[in-house]
């Protein structure tokens, strides 16, 4: 489990802009480590982890975007039943809040990213010591 920097990046909600921010970031050489996007309205949150957050800031505000960043867990675990379920009840238990969440599952592995926002996040690191 690690701690990671997530830039969240605002777009208008319109074909082209998951396009248009991964081809600056590699036209940077910023990797782009996991994402998701989803929302509804005129403004909706691209949130990525790349391999050079600082760089990755900069990129996307030359682009006249709105950027944040946000600290987030990243978690590599067995792809088993019940994993999630663990989770979820720890950080339950434990009273920190999973505001939202994404994972994968590479085909073939038996490994799964999972990547957290939480309302604790030291609560939650402690919750999940030993995962």
């Amino acid at each position: 489990m690690s701690k990671a920097k997530q830039v969240s990046v605002w777009v208008d909600s319109s074909p082209g802009q998951i396009a248009r921010v991964a081809r600056a970031l590699a036209r940077a050489r910023i990797d782009i480590t996991a994402f998701t996007s989803y929302g509804s309205g005129s403004e909706i949150p691209i949130r990525l982890l790349v391999t050079n957050p600082f760089r990755a800031r900069k990129v996307l505000r030359d682009l006249d975007l709105r950027v944040t960043e946000e600290d987030v867990l990243r978690l590599t675990l067995p792809d088993k039943p019940g994993t999630l379920a663990d989770i979820a009840e720890r950080l339950a238990e434990a009273h920190v809040n999973i505001d939202y969440c994404y994972a994968t599952v590479a085909k073939g592995t038996k490994k799964a990213d999972l990547v957290l926002a939480v309302s604790d996040l030291a609560g939650a690191a402690k919750a999940l010591k030993g995962l």
